[in-house]
């Protein structure tokens, strides 16, 4: 017997095992597994009924809400795609995300509405915008959300998606080419990667997750479905406000949640972290950016709970390692486990992991050996959205290729050494310097320039671009990061500019960001 794989067959079990119990918290909003239910089939009946395509993309512009619980799992009921997007992106980068979908809806908070008034006009396949917590109050907004769905039947749904691998989500992310690519994940990805999760980090109906990384992300969204099914509660944590965090812990007695580096040092830095009871909290996933022994030491300290590294990948739905520690190693002292806790972690069941060399072959497990990480697993993407040869490029061989670079040591554990991409991780987000390049090179007075990480105590690392001027061309500091603010989403713009005469290059021309990462370290 062969049953598809979709996130649908997940929301069952929760409803027919735990439907009276407290699914979802956000703020005053407490919504039983019964109830999600019966927004989900109202979800259902309501895009139905809208006239979109049989496989259209709908976007969602929302912060940490219980929306997303009820549109992840709604639209697994469609058929359609969902398109979550990054709250934190510029009018032109939504107005590409958008087109190149070929979205056509939106459901949206409020607090985006300036922006989507300011870019309508420049969407060409947007036809429908539903507003929520605010008013239709505008010719171009089609019904309020809250509206759109109380208009729609919630009777049971008998269909369902029989194709596992129609895509099911679309997430962009940013790639070396600089401009964003579409991710599209099935419901095979999907339903897979939750049991993967659920093993992994041994979730039950106990665990009271904690959203507080943003639901657009994959680093948070797979909980939804492996907390769901296991019948879970989630709490909703719409922004970051380091107070209003610990607070939430305490009131809804969170067990655990998954933070960057950056959130954790935001909690640790509470004046009066002591006051808040956290003895809920069980363990934290931390993962975006790595973390010294020293610091994960210190967070287990300060917030009385487990240090767990969890690393992956938009294009692996997105789990592929998960750093607990092995029985094998429980003797050694704490310093020591300390060293094995923070690395990348061992690869998850589901998931085939190797480090390889540029010729394919494995390379040793000695800890010095570089390599590049390729996986396969039923996790991992269809594909790049329109970018067939951008796919051929990633999976090669039967294996997706991620870019990065790493070791093995003895034991299996995996150390990521260095992102081969030049992906910029500041605060969790990933950032393209490639893309940073291509607004600055729009600058007439640049003549080169190239965008590496800097080091930074608040973010982790941010974006600083190095560049040369045209001939009897002057430009300040000042001036091209103004420039580039116009341009790119806030925490893409550079924080700091150096000028040099001339960038340093291979024989073959290519610019050598090795170098220049060394040179200004």
């Amino acid at each position: 017997m062969q049953v598809p794989m979709t996130p649908s067959r997940i929301l069952k079990r929760a409803v027919k095992l735990y439907g009276e119990k407290t699914a979802v918290v956000d703020g005053d909003v407490r919504f039983t597994y019964a109830e999600v239910d019966r927004r989900v089939r109202q979800v259902y009946h309501a895009v139905n009924g809208a006239g979109m395509t049989a496989d259209g993309r709908i976007a969602v512009l929302d912060f940490n809400t219980y929306r997303y619980l009820e549109l992840y799992f709604g639209m697994a009921l469609t058929g359609r795609v969902l398109l979550p997007l990054n709250i934190r992106l510029s009018p032109a980068e939504y107005t590409y995300i958008l087109n190149d979908a070929e979205a056509e809806a939106i459901i949206f908070h409020a607090d985006f509405k300036p922006v989507l008034e300011k870019i309508r006009n420049d969407l060409r396949s947007v036809k429908r915008f539903y507003i929520a917590e605010g008013a239709a109050d505008a010719d171009w907004i089609t019904d309020t959300y809250d509206n759109f769905l109380a208009q729609a039947a919630d009777d049971p749904v008998s269909s369902a998606v029989e194709d596992e691998n129609a895509v099911l989500n679309l997430y962009y992310t940013s790639g070396t080419t600089g401009k964003p690519k579409g991710v599209m994940l099935t419901h095979r990805n999907i339903y897979a990667n939750a049991l993967t999760t659920i093993i992994s980090f041994r979730l039950e109906d106990r665990t009271v997750w904690h959203h507080i990384a943003p639901l657009f992300h994959l680093a948070d969204a797979f909980f939804i479905w492996s907390v769901t099914y296991q019948g879970g509660r989630h709490v909703m944590q719409r922004q970051f406000v380091p107070d209003k965090v610990l607070a939430t812990m305490q009131a809804e007695g969170v067990t655990a949640a998954m933070m960057v580096p950056t959130m954790i040092n935001f909690l640790l830095n509470v004046p009066d972290l002591a006051r808040y009871d956290l003895s809920a909290l069980k363990w934290v996933m931390v993962g975006g950016a790595p973390m010294s022994p020293a610091n994960a030491l210190r967070m287990m300290k300060g917030l009385g709970c487990r240090y767990i590294s969890g690393y992956g990948l938009t294009e692996t739905c997105p789990l592929l390692t998960v750093g607990n520690i092995k029985d094998t190693l429980l003797h050694l002292p704490e310093e020591e486990q300390g060293k094995y806790l923070t690395r990348t972690g061992l690869e998850v069941p589901g998931v085939d992991l190797k480090v390889v060399d540029a010729d394919g072959n494995e390379v040793p497990w000695d800890g010095v050996s570089v390599g590049e990480i390729v996986v396969r697993g039923d996790n991992v993407m269809k594909g790049y959205w329109k970018l067939p040869g951008e796919t051929a490029k990633a999976i090669r061989d039967g294996y997706f290729y991620t870019g990065d670079l790493a070791t093995v040591d003895a034991q299996g554990y995996v150390l990521i050494v260095d992102r081969a991409k030049d992906i910029i991780i500041s605060g969790g987000e990933n950032i393209s310097s490639v893309e940073i390049e291509n607004v600055l090179y729009m600058h007439p007075a640049v003549l080169e320039c190239a965008v590496i990480a800097m080091p930074d105590e608040k973010w982790g690392e941010v974006p600083k671009a190095v560049v040369a001027l045209k001939p009897d061309a002057a430009a300040s500091e000042e001036e091209l990061i103004a420039f580039a603010r116009d341009r790119l989403a806030g925490f893409k713009t550079p924080k700091a500019i150096t000028f040099v005469k001339e960038l340093p290059k291979t024989g073959s021309g290519k610019i050598l960001k090795t170098e220049l990462r060394s040179r200004f370290r």
